[in-house]
């Protein structure tokens, strides 16, 4: 018994040793983790030693030149840059026009998480003008996604300046984007419809637009205030289409008819006074009879994009009656597309244009691009 009693004493000892030299170590790692603490919490990163001036416009450039605009999640969206710390939460949030361009597309994130993160971005971007862009066509739930949608934006159409729409129009209420929209400059708009019935979609309360560009359905139902327009675009249209619109821009200076269709016998005739630059493109492989050039006079024409295919049977006389004719003193053509008639012939009908070229079938005859 008294050995036993022994032991324990000597056991317990023992144990108190090693409790204690435990207790130093513990002791010790406690001192080395408060002393590298304290040297973390000192450490100030240098992006973060930052003004917020400098900050904030680095912030700026983060998002696509405006008007592009950004998704409203992903690497790339300015919501990124809240998720990082809270001083750059802090000053994200404190920029209006870092929120002002929003693109409402489906890109994989689920409607009810868009709608939350559009009215978000809506009440962030305070008074801006704003940037919207949405296209029905990328998900599966296009009806929803367009009630949903719309019925955010409708209460900051006041605010609106670019706006672009793919949207259809059997599944929505043209009063949806109808109204006063007084700060609205560039319109892109995309009706889709299914069972070719056509809703008149008036928008004439726009007095600041001046750039439009149009599908061949919106060109047949919108009602725009055509002489304001100083640049339309029209896609997949015919010209018997087009030239009835034309003839109300007395202000427009660009023009851009991409992916004609097969032109019907139509004798009609627009002048356009102001207009200084003309794409006119040809939709692939499609054979044409008719030389599209016979229905314009442009006098202060500068610029002139065309596929061949569009200039007839003979591409040559063709452009030469239409300087003829509209007195205009060209600056540049570009004939766009696959060539029959050899560039040299070009080149000597054409002498009085300074800057001549060609391009590939896939041109996409846009102004200012790579000749």
């Amino acid at each position: 018994m008294l050995s036993s009693l022994a032991a324990d004493r000597a056991r317990v000892a023992a144990l108190e040793a090693q409790i204690l030299d435990l207790e130093n170590t513990l002791s010790a790692l406690r001192l080395e983790q408060a002393q590298a603490q304290s040297r973390l919490d000192s450490y100030k990163y240098p992006v973060l030693t930052l003004p917020t001036e400098i900050v904030t416009e680095i912030f700026l450039c983060f998002p696509p030149p405006y008007p592009s605009c950004s998704w409203l999640a992903g690497t790339r969206s300015p919501t990124s840059l809240a998720c990082v710390c809270r001083e750059w939460r802090n000053i994200a949030l404190s920029i209006p026009s870092l929120w002002r361009a929003m693109n409402l597309s489906n890109n994989g994130t689920p409607l009810e998480q868009r709608a939350h993160i559009c009215d978000l971005w809506l009440k962030r971007s305070r008074s801006c003008p704003l940037s919207i862009k949405f296209d029905a066509r990328a998900g599966h739930d296009e009806a929803t996604a367009m009630s949903a949608v719309m019925a955010l934006i409708a209460p900051h159409r006041l605010r609106l300046e670019h706006l672009k729409l793919v949207i259809f129009m059997n599944t929505i209420n043209p009063g949806a984007i109808e109204g006063s929209m007084p700060l609205l400059r560039h319109l892109d708009l995309d009706l889709k419809c299914v069972d070719f019935s056509y809703n008149t979609l008036s928008l004439r309360e726009l007095p600041l637009l001046r750039s439009v560009v149009l599908s061949r359905t919106a060109s047949r139902c919108a009602i725009l205030p055509w002489a304001q327009l100083t640049s339309l675009v029209m896609n997949k249209v015919y010209l018997d289409e087009c030239v009835p619109i034309l003839q109300q821009t007395s202000n427009l200076i660009h023009c851009e008819l991409l992916r004609l269709y097969d032109l019907p016998d139509y004798g009609g005739v627009t002048t356009l006074t102001c207009l200084e630059s003309l794409v006119l493109k040809s939709m692939p492989l499609h054979q044409y009879t008719a030389e599209c050039l016979q229905s314009f006079i442009t006098p202060a024409l500068r610029r002139l994009i065309i596929s061949e295919a569009l200039l007839g049977h003979e591409p040559i006389g063709s452009l030469t009656n239409f300087i003829s004719k509209s007195g205009a003193k060209l600056q540049e053509v570009h004939i766009a597309g696959r060539s029959t008639v050899p560039r040299h012939s070009y080149r000597v009908a054409l002498q009085s244009v300074p800057r001549l070229s060609f391009g590939m079938p896939n041109y996409e005859g846009k102004i200012g691009e790579g000749d």
